[in-house]
Order: structure tokens, then sequence, then C-alpha cells
């Protein structure tokens, strides 16, 4: 089955091959933690920072629910800045460390408007963070981190950003940007095994956790514990998975030597004018994503029905979430997926299964796809 999804995406042969390599134990290999400390500074090159990366055991919602731990503190008054199903959901984790949320709530079909944005903290900036999502995955919308970043670190609000499914595939400089906690994952863009999250962290947001006045409640979703582990016997609070940081030592290269967020912004910008030249609307008004495109099928389809006929050729793609998720088709030009010849059988598959659906639009997707100046030069 060749997953096509917006993550997990299609792992390539040389990551799954790093991934299958056993060579030592973790737990007690000095020369391992060297090792993995050059994969963690990877991260950070790749945000064009010096500010310390490193990574968490688990999947990528871990270090969502560690930031908040370790940065809010109860009783702390939090901007959650959302236009989407993940930007909204930053109000349960903020709710469970018993801080007050102000939701700021957005168009989802457009990215956060920064002038409105401006026009909101004028009225009202007293607040110690702000959370915000880099890329909403379930629509296809990708928000301004350098825009949103700079305005809140005018106005000396800490931020949290979620990029899981935009670290690596859109281009990101850390510090230009002016924000505190960036989150990845391994799973999206770099095409690694699920399994390892990424946190960055500026160092404003470490100075911040060392004087908090309450402690971090929680002891594996805590920040400080990977930060301040000081057993003489171990370099990290848990056992780390030497598998999976072999995989995304492989993956971050790739990405690194690709130049990824340059490649993923030819990719989207290919698949949106496909869409549109054969007739099709975009879930996106504006910001667009560059590492997923989610197109509005008719109102009559839904788009699980085309999801089993595209399986049915041996191609897993998926719907969206939200209001009109049922009728969202995402494509995932993401990591490992962009491949010429994976997206020619998705094409082909797509084409079969609208003309069985009665679908009416321009010309044949593959067609058009295998014409485009993508299909000729990658």
């Amino acid at each position: 089955m060749l997953n096509l999804c917006p993550g997990p995406t299609h792992i390539s042969q040389a990551v799954l091959k790093a991934y299958s390599q056993v060579k030592t134990n973790p737990d007690i290999d000095h020369q391992y933690t060297q090792y993995q400390r050059q994969i963690e500074n990877k991260i950070s090159q790749l945000l064009h920072t010096k500010a310390v990366s490193f990574f968490m055991v688990g999947e990528a919602l871990l270090a969502l629910e560690a930031a908040v731990n370790s940065i809010i503190q109860p009783g702390d008054r939090v901007l959650v800045i959302s236009n989407g199903v993940y930007g909204q959901g930053f109000q349960d984790f903020v709710s469970f460390v018993k801080a007050e949320v102000v939701l700021y709530e957005s168009d989802w079909r457009r990215g956060i408007d920064l002038n409105d944005l401006k026009a909101f903290l004028e009225d009202d900036h007293d607040f110690q963070v702000a959370t915000f999502v880099h890329c909403e995955t379930p629509t296809g919308i990708t928000n301004d981190i350098h825009g949103i970043g700079q305005i809140l670190n005018s106005y000396n609000i800490l931020s949290i950003v979620d990029s899981v499914s935009a670290i690596g595939g859109e281009y990101i400089n850390f510090d230009q940007a002016k924000v505190d906690v960036l989150l990845g994952g391994s799973q999206k863009c770099f095409s690694a095994p699920v399994g390892l999250a990424s946190v960055t962290l500026s160092k404003r947001a470490i100075e911040h956790m060392e004087n908090r006045h309450s402690p971090i409640p929680s002891f594996y979703a805590n920040f400080q514990s990977y930060l301040s582990f000081d057993d003489p016997h171990f370099d990290f609070p848990y056992t780390m998975n030497e598998q999976a940081i072999y995989a995304m030592d492989v993956a971050i290269q790739q990405a690194i030597d690709s130049d990824f967020a340059n490649k993923h912004q030819k990719w989207a910008e290919a698949t949106r004018q496909l869409f549109k030249k054969a007739g099709f609307e975009l879930y996106a008004k504006d910001h667009a994503s560059n590492t997923l495109t989610s197109v509005l099928l008719p109102e009559s389809v839904a788009s699980l029905d085309v999801m089993k006929l595209v399986r049915d050729e041996g191609i897993l793609i998926t719907k969206g979430d939200g209001p009109q998720g049922e009728r969202l088709l995402r494509i995932a030009h993401m990591g490992s997926n962009m491949e010429v010849k994976y997206f020619q059988k998705m094409y082909h598959a797509l084409d079969k299964a609208f003309h069985h659906l009665g679908i009416k639009y321009q010309g044949e997707l593959e067609e058009k796809f295998m014409l485009s100046d993508i299909a000729k030069n990658f």
C-alpha cells in the first residue's frame, strides 16, 4: 500500500534501513550521546539558529503537552490563537494546567491576519504566553510564523508554536521569527517513523522555566527533565530510541541536501494550479500550505467515498477535518511523498475514482501532472 497521507508519510528505503540498525545501549554509551547531540543540532541548522534543540521519545503530541506543562503556570493568562482544529485544541492543554484561556478565533479558511491580531493586542495584551499552529494539517492553512512571532514578542508574550506538519517543509528562521518554543515531529515532512518529537527553545523560554514559581506537573512531559538531568550514570532522563534517531539522521540530512522548503513550495504551487485548472475549489482562500493541499469536492460527494476507491488502487490518501471535513480531500506533497511516480499513480487513481462518482472536471489529472514542470524536472 502506497501511503501518501499528510503524516505519517511515505518512508524511503534509506530511512527504513537506518531504522533497522542496532549499535549500542544509549543508556550507558556516552559516545552515542555525542552522536545524538549532532543530530539534534541538525534541527537547529534547519531552523537557521544556534538555539538548543532536542528530541523527546514519543509522538509529536507529547511535545505539545510538555510545552504547555513546562512554560505555562496555574493562573497565567494565555492567548490561544486559532484558525483550525489544532489551534483550537491548545485550549484543552492550557486548561489542564489551570491557566486562564482567552481564545482568539479567526477564519478557518484563511491565515491569521496580522493587522487584526495587532489590533486585538493593542486593546488587550496582558498575556504571559500565547499558542498558535504553524500549519493546520486538517485543512492545509499555513500561518505566518515570522509575522505572528514578532508581534507576540513585541508585547513580551512567550510563544509556543506547533510546527509539526511544517518543520522541514516550510522556511523557518527561528531567530527572526522571535518565537520561544517550536515543536516538530518525525512522521510529517521528515518522513521518518513515528516516535520522535523535536523541541527548539529560545533562551527566554529556558530562563522562564528556571524562574517558575510552581513545579512542572510532570516528569516525562517536562522540558527541564531533559535539559537539567544531572544523574552521572545517565545522559538522558529516560531511555532514548537509538533506531528512531538513526532514521531521523538520514531523514534530516535528506531534507538539508534537497533544499526541502524550496522543493515543497514548488510541489505545492504545481498541485494547487493543477486542481484549479481542472475546475476544483481549494479550501484555502489564502496562506495555502506548502506541505499539503485541501481540495473541496462537490457537495454531493463524500471524501470517504473517494478515499475508498483510491485505496482499492493501492493508495492511501485522506479527508480533512472541521466544518467541511467530509468534503475535503487532502493531497500531501510532503517529505518522501514527493516522487513523480507516486503522484502519477495517485492522479491515475483519482481520475478513476472521480469518473466512477460522476465528478465533472476539466481534463485528466494524470495527464495534466505528467505535462507539468514538476513531472519533467523532478
